[in-house]
C-alpha cells in the first residue's frame, strides 16, 4: 500500500501558501484534500470539515502574523469583526453536530462558487 504522507505534505504546503498569498483558500484545498488523506472511518462530512478547520487555525495565524509584520494591517479596522466571528464561529460548531452531511456539502460548495463569482465580478 502506497503512504499519502508526500500528497498529503504537498496539499499541506499548498493549502499554507494559498492562504498566505491570498487570505482565504487554504481551507477549499483541505477540506477537498481530507477525503483522500484521511482514514475511512473519517469520511463522514463533518470530520472532515472538523479536521480541515483544525488546521486552518495555525495557518491563518501564521498568515495574519505575516501581514501585520509586512504592514498590511492598519490599525484596528478589522477588530469589529472579531466578536462576531467567535460567536458565529461557535455556533457552526455546535450546528456541524447536527446538520446533514448532504447539505453541508451544498452549502460549502455554493459558498465556493458565491466566492468565486464575487472575485471574477
Amino acid at each position: 500500500m502506497r503512504s499519502k504522507k508526500p500528497g498529503a505534505l504537498m496539499l499541506g504546503f499548498l493549502a499554507g501558501f494559498l492562504n498566505g498569498l491570498l487570505g482565504a483558500g487554504g481551507g477549499i484545498v483541505l477540506v477537498r484534500a481530507a477525503e483522500g488523506v484521511l482514514p475511512r472511518e473519517y469520511h463522514d462530512g463533518r470530520d472532515i470539515f472538523a479536521n480541515a478547520l483544525s488546521v486552518m487555525l495555525p495557518i491563518s495565524a501564521v498568515s495574519a502574523i505575516a501581514y501585520v509584520l509586512r504592514g498590511s494591517v492598519h490599525g484596528l479596522e478589522f477588530s469589529r469583526f472579531i466578536l462576531p466571528a467567535v460567536i458565529g464561529g461557535a455556533g457552526g460548531g455546535l450546528l456541524l453536530a447536527v446538520i446533514d452531511t448532504r447539505l453541508l456539502r451544498l452549502i460549502f460548495s455554493a459558498l465556493v462558487v458565491w466566492s468565486g463569482f464575487t472575485m471574477i465580478f
